[in-house]
C-alpha cells in the first residue's frame, strides 16, 4: 500500500474535485480499518468512505472487500450518492488512475429483472441501497425480488465485502441487525474480508451493544476530525456556518397557514425548504403553496398533469418516499442546479436527511427527534456560502384532517402519539427542550446529545439460522423479517400500475420493475384498498405466485412487508407531481415495464438461452467457468472447498438426462435410443409434463446414489435456488400412477436416468432414482436423510460461506450459459 499522503491527495482530488481533509486521508490509509466515524454533517463522510474504500482496492485489496455495500437509512435518497460514486470513478478513469470497467455502481432497488452484478462475484462493486433493501437481502429475504435468487445476494452481501451505515441514528432496529450481522460474521466465519462502518453526526457507540456486539464495541477504532481538520479553512467555514435558530409562528402546525409562512418569507433568487414529518403533510404543504402561488394543477385533469411554470414565481418541488423511480429520476440534477432568478421552494420529508448534498438560506422543519434535526440543519447554509441563514422549527406539527387539535392547549396521550407519527412524543419534548435554548444551529454550537436506543427485536442466531432455509411454506408465506430491516413501524409494500382493463393480468404480464415501484405503508394501501376505482369497480391488488407461474390476488388482509403488487391505473392512488396519494381519483399514467416476464418455479431465466447445447458442452464449459472463478478469487482461501466446486458444477446438469427434460427440450419420448446425444439447452421453451418438475433435484440424487460429498451434492442442488435445504411435493404436483409411490418436485420414486456423457470423459452410469433420502428420520439401512445431511452441512461451514459457495456455482452456469462456445 502506498504511503505517500500526497499520492493520496492527487487520487482524492481527482476523484471528488477537491483537497482531502485529514479524517479522509486517515481513513483511506490508516493501517487499521475504523469502524466509526463520528464527523458533523456536511463533512464529506460520503467520498471519505468510497475514496477509501477505492483507494484501498487499489494499494491493499486485501484490507476491504470487492464489494462496497453502501447503506442509507429508510425513506434516503440513494441517487445522489450514486452519482457521487459514478463521478468518482468516471473521473479517475478519465485520467488513467484507474482501469476502464475495472469498478462499477448498482442502486440496489425492488423490481431488478437482469441485475448483472450478481453474477460476477469476482468483480469489484460499489452498491448502493436503502436499509430495507440491504438488509433484507443481507438476511436471505430480498424484498421485492425473486425469492430464487435471495440466496445469491445472501451470499454475496455477508462476504468479501464492506458495509458502510451512513447516519445511523435513523435506523431504527435496522441499526441492531446490522451490530448482529457484524458479529456473525466473526462466529460464522466468511470467505474475504467482511468489515462495517457505521457514521454519523451524533454518533454514540452505546447504540451498537446489541446482545452480541456488546463485546466488541468499546474497542472498535473510532475516526474524528482532528485539530488539522478544524483548522482548515474550507471545513472551519462549514463548522462555523450562520444559522439563526428561532420558533416559527404557531400558525405554522398547520400546512395552510405554513404555506402563507413561506412565501412571506421567501427571498427571490435563493433556495428554502421545508422539511415536514409526515408524506400527507409534505403534500398538504405542497399543495397549498401551489394554490398561493397560482399554479394549482387541475385536480380533476388525467395522470396528474403538472402546471405550466410561470415565470414570475419560484419553482416549486415536493420531494417525498412515496414516489415511483421513474418520477425522482430528475431529482439529482434538481438538488445540484442552483436556482434561478425567482428561487426555488422544496417541501421534502426525511428523505434528504441522509445522502443529500442540498442546502438553502430558509430552512423551515418540523420539531423532530434531536439527532433528525441536526441532519436537517445541515441542509441550510451547508458549506457555509450564506453570510446569513434562518432556521425556524415548528412546534407539534399537524395534517389537515387534524388541524382542530390546534386549537388545544393540551393533548391527551392518543393524540399526542398521533400527531407525533412517525416518532415518539418523549423524543419530540427531548428535542423541545435542547431547543428552547438554542440561538444557534451552527455544527460548532450544537449540543452534544444522544437519545437512548433500545430496539424493539434482536436479531439472534436462531432467526438467521432458520432464514437460511428459502423453502415457503404451502400457502407461499415466509418468515417476517420487517421487524429486523426497518425503523419505527415502518411496514412498506412496493406499488406499480398497469393498464388491465378491469381483468386480473394474465401469466405473461411482466412483473413490476424498479422504474414502476412506488412504496406504500401497509396501513394505507390496506385502506386505500377498501376502496372503489375510478370506475366504481372495488379496487383489487395482484401479487405474482411464483410457485404456480400466476398472478395472485390479494386482500387488505392478506398484505405484508415487502410484497410487489399490481394494480389498474383505473385503481388512482397516483399522482406525477404530488406521488402516493390515496384520494387520487385520476387515472394513473403507466410506466412502460420490461419485456421480461417474472420468474415462475418453472423458469430458469438466468441460464435459458435461445440455442442448442448439449449436455456434454454445457457441462464442460460450466466447469470451465467455475475454474476461472477459483482462479480469480484466489485470495479468498477457497481450497478447502474448490475441488467439491468445480467437481460440482461439471455435473450440476445431470439430471437433464431425465427423459422428462429431454423431452421437453426435444420431443423425445422415455424409449427414445439412450445414445441420442442429451441437451442442456433448446431453442424449444415448453412447459414439463410434470408440473414443477426439477432437473436439479435429479441431478442431487443421482449424486447422492454415486456416494458424493455432501457439499457436491448441495451444490448441484442448489444451483437455480429451487432445490435447497427443505425438499417436499408442492401443489400441483402430478402424482404417481402407483399408490404411495414416493414424488418430489416432479422426480418419482424410481424414475430411471438413462447413461449421461458430461464431456472430457465424464460418463455416468445409468441409475434409478432413490428419493428415500427426502423423508423425515434416517431410512431402514441407517441411511441419513436429505435435511440432516443439509443441516450438517450448513453448521459445519456456516451459512455465510455455505450461501457463497451455493452463489459461485450459479454464477459459474449463468456465466457459461451467457457465453457458450459450442453450440448445435
Amino acid at each position: 500500500m502506498s504511503e505517500n499522503p500526497a499520492e493520496f491527495d492527487v487520487f482524492f482530488r481527482a476523484a471528488f474535485n477537491h483537497e482531502p481533509f485529514d479524517y479522509q486521508r486517515r481513513l483511506a490509509m490508516s493501517e487499521e480499518m475504523c469502524s466509526l466515524v463520528n464527523v458533523p454533517t456536511g463533512a464529506g463522510k460520503t467520498a471519505a468512505t468510497l475514496g477509501g474504500w477505492l483507494w484501498r482496492r487499489l494499494h491493499r485489496p486485501a484490507s476491504v472487500g470487492r464489494r462496497l455495500v453502501y447503506c442509507l437509512p429508510m425513506r434516503s435518497l440513494v441517487e445522489q450518492t450514486e452519482r457521487v460514486a459514478c463521478t468518482a470513478i468516471t473521473q479517475l478513469t478519465a485520467q488513467g488512475i484507474i482501469n476502464k470497467d475495472r469498478f462499477e455502481v448498482h442502486v440496489l432497488m425492488g423490481g431488478e429483472v437482469s441485475e448483472t452484478w450478481d453474477v460476477h462475484p469476482e468483480r469489484e462493486y460499489i452498491l448502493i441501497g436503502t436499509q430495507d433493501m440491504l438488509l433484507s437481502r443481507a438476511l436471505n429475504r430480498g424484498y421485492a425480488m425473486s425469492r430464487f435468487r435471495w440466496p445469491v445476494h445472501f451470499g454475496l452481501l455477508n462476504n468479501d465485502c464492506l458495509w458502510v451505515f451512513d447516519e445511523i441514528q435513523l435506523m431504527g432496529d435496522g441499526l441492531a441487525t446490522s451490530a448482529q450481522l457484524a458479529t456473525f460474521g466473526e462466529q460464522y466465519k466468511t470467505f474475504g474480508t467482511r468489515h462495517s462502518i457505521w457514521m454519523s453526526a451524533t454518533l454514540d457507540r452505546e447504540w451498537l451493544k446489541t446482545v452480541d456486539f456488546a463485546p466488541c464495541v468499546d474497542v472498535l477504532i473510532t475516526l474524528e476530525l482532528s485539530a488539522a481538520d478544524r483548522a482548515t479553512p474550507s471545513l472551519a467555514r462549514r463548522l462555523n456556518a450562520v444559522k439563526k435558530l428561532a420558533p416559527a409562528p404557531v400558525g405554522c402546525r398547520t400546512p395552510e397557514s405554513l404555506a402563507e409562512f413561506v412565501k412571506a418569507s421567501h427571498t427571490p433568487g435563493t433556495q428554502t425548504l421545508i422539511v415536514v414529518n409526515r408524506v400527507a403533510r409534505a403534500r398538504e404543504t405542497f399543495i397549498a403553496l401551489e394554490k398561493h402561488y397560482g399554479r394549482t394543477a387541475s385536480r380533476g385533469g388525467r395522470k396528474g398533469s403538472a402546471p405550466v411554470p410561470e415565470p414570475s414565481i419560484p419553482e416549486l418541488h415536493l420531494l417525498h418516499s412515496r414516489f415511483r423511480p421513474h418520477e425522482r429520476k430528475e431529482w439529482t440534477q434538481l438538488l445540484s442546479a442552483q436556482p434561478g432568478e425567482c428561487g426555488r421552494i422544496i417541501v421534502a420529508t426525511q428523505v434528504i436527511e441522509a445522502g443529500v448534498d442540498l442546502s438553502s438560506q430558509l430552512l423551515i422543519t418540523d420539531l423532530a427527534p434531536y439527532a433528525s434535526l441536526v441532519q436537517r440543519f445541515g441542509r441550510c447554509n451547508r458549506a457555509g456560502e450564506f453570510a446569513e441563514a434562518r432556521i425556524f422549527w415548528v412546534d407539534r406539527p399537524l395534517n389537515e384532517k387534524d388541524a382542530k387539535l390546534a386549537a388545544k392547549d393540551a393533548l391527551d396521550r392518543k393524540e399526542q402519539e398521533r400527531i407525533a407519527l412517525p416518532y415518539a412524543w418523549h423524543e419530540l419534548e427531548t428535542a423541545r427542550a435542547l431547543l428552547a435554548d438554542m440561538p444557534s444551529a451552527a455544527p460548532a454550537d450544537l449540543p452534544c446529545h444522544h437519545d437512548p436506543f433500545m430496539p424493539a427485536y434482536v436479531l439472534r442466531r436462531r432467526d438467521l439460522i432458520d432464514l437460511f432455509d428459502t423453502t415457503p411454506d404451502l400457502s407461499g408465506y415466509d418468515l417476517d423479517i420487517s421487524r429486523f430491516v426497518r425503523g419505527g413501524d415502518e411496514r412498506d409494500v412496493a406499488v406499480a400500475w398497469r393498464e388491465l382493463g378491469g381483468s386480473a393480468p394474465q401469466p405473461a404480464t411482466p412483473r413490476p420493475t424498479r422504474d414502476e415501484l412506488c412504496p406504500v405503508s401497509i396501513g394505507d394501501f390496506r385502506t386505500f384498498l377498501k376502496g372503489k376505482d375510478i370506475s366504481g369497480r372495488p379496487r383489487r391488488a395482484w401479487m405474482w405466485n411464483a410457485l404456480d407461474g400466476t398472478w395472485q390476488r390479494l386482500n387488505a388482509e392478506e398484505l405484508r412487508p415487502g410484497l410487489m403488487l399490481l394494480l389498474d391505473t383505473a385503481a388512482g392512488g397516483y399522482d406525477n407531481r404530488h406521488g402516493w396519494d390515496e384520494n387520487s381519483r385520476q387515472e394513473v399514467e403507466a410506466v412502460s415495464p420490461s419485456p421480461e416476464p417474472d420468474e415462475a418455479y418453472a423458469d430458469d431465466p438466468l441460464t435459458y438461452v435461445k440455442y442448442a447445447q448439449t449436455l456434454a458442452a454445457h457441462s464442460r464449459e460450466a466447469r470451465m467457468a467455475a475454474e476461472r472463478l477459483v482462479k480469480e478469487l484466489s485470495d479468498l482461501a477457497l481450497d478447502a472447498w474448490s475441488a467439491e466446486l468445480i467437481f460440482a458444477t461439471h455435473r450440476h446438469d445431470l439430471g437433464k438426462a431425465h427423459p422428462i427434460f429431454q423431452n421437453t427440450l426435444q420431443g423425445l419420448t422415455p424409449e427414445v435410443d439412450p445414445h441420442t446425444p442429451w441437451l442442456a439447452k433448446s431453442t424449444l421453451r415448453g412447459r414439463h409434463s410434470r408440473p414443477h418438475f426439477r432437473h436439479e433435484l435429479a441431478s442431487a440424487l443421482a449424486l447422492l446414489h454415486m456416494g458424493a460429498s455432501d457439499l457436491t451434492v448441495y451444490l448441484a442442488a442448489c444451483h437455480h435456488g429451487k432445490v435447497r435445504l427443505s425438499i417436499r411435493a408442492l401443489p400441483g404436483e402430478t402424482k404417481p400412477d402407483v399408490p404411495d409411490k414416493k414424488y418430489a418436485r416432479g422426480i418419482w420414486e424410481g424414475d430411471a436416468l438413462p447413461v449421461a456423457d458430461l464431456g472430457d470423459g465424464v460418463v455416468i452410469s445409468a441409475m434409478a432414482l432413490d428419493l428415500e433420502p427426502l423423508l423425515l428420520g434416517a431410512s431402514v439401512d441407517g441411511t441419513r436423510s436429505w435435511l440432516e445431511r443439509m443441516i450438517v452441512l450448513r453448521d459445519r461451514l456456516g451459512v455465510f460461506r455455505l450461501a457463497y459457495l451455493e452463489s459461485l456455482i450459479r454464477a459459474a452456469d449463468v456465466y457459461a450459459s451467457a457465453n457458450p462456445q459450442e453450440v448445435l
